[in-house]
């Protein structure tokens, strides 16, 4: 039997709390998102589709890019597994919403997709989409490794392991220390993802992370909000 679209059934809860403005906004994502997969496995290309300000703040991958690997994936097979409202992402503020779908590509193999939109002026765009095919394109070469900073690198395993903590930057020119560590420190296979976004959301926009030794470190440097 066909699994269920979670997506549709996602989006049938939410009609019935539409009179909460976040509800309203989780709602309107959740179309939104819909027809941006329909206009990608249309074959659309409008560079138009991705929002102006994600693509100059994330410049590793293209619009295009983003609309043929979204293309790549079973429609049916999407099914929400997170939608969460964000006063920021990364250093920008504003009205956001992360979507995290379990998916499959076209041969059936199970693949991970995050979605971030961002609402301007009542608007939504598409401000970020990432899938476990998008991330494999970030991870470097073996003949790079060398050349790449030790932090970048694992930053690198850490988002494609862990796609929904993409958008809290590396630490970088931040010591840790006792005064700015935030929680434990983590082995990179081992993260608690709902810990970490939570200490994120009380620490700010200067929420990041660092490395101590083989360990992950999270750290708020301006301190919590």
């Amino acid at each position: 039997m066909r699994r269920q679209n979670t997506l549709a059934l996602a989006l049938c809860a939410l009609m019935f709390a539409c009179e909460d403005p976040q509800a309203t906004l989780q709602t309107q994502s959740l179309v939104y998102i819909q027809d941006w997969f329909n206009q990608a496995h249309l074959g659309n290309r409008d560079p138009n589709l991705c929002h102006g300000l994600g693509v100059l703040k994330h410049p590793e991958i293209t619009c295009l890019e983003m609309l043929e690997h979204a293309a790549s994936v079973a429609p049916e097979s999407r099914q929400v597994n997170a939608l969460t409202p964000r006063d920021c992402f990364g250093k920008v503020c504003g009205e956001f919403v992360e979507i995290g779908f379990d998916s499959m590509d076209q041969q059936g193999n199970s693949i991970r997709e995050n979605a971030v939109l961002k609402r301007d002026a009542g608007t939504l765009r598409l401000y970020w989409y990432r899938s476990d095919s998008l991330l494999a394109l970030l991870v470097p070469a073996d003949q790079e490794k060398d050349q790449k900073d030790p932090l970048q690198l694992t930053y690198d395993r850490l988002t494609a392991l862990h796609p929904e903590l993409y958008s809290y930057p590396p630490c970088y020119g931040v010591r840790a220390s006792s005064s700015n560590l935030v929680g434990e420190l983590y082995e990179l296979e081992q993260l608690p993802v709902a810990t970490i976004e939570k200490s994120a959301a009380q620490c700010g926009a200067s929420f990041c992370f660092a490395t101590v030794g083989s360990k992950i470190a999270t750290l708020c440097p301006s301190g919590p909000t």
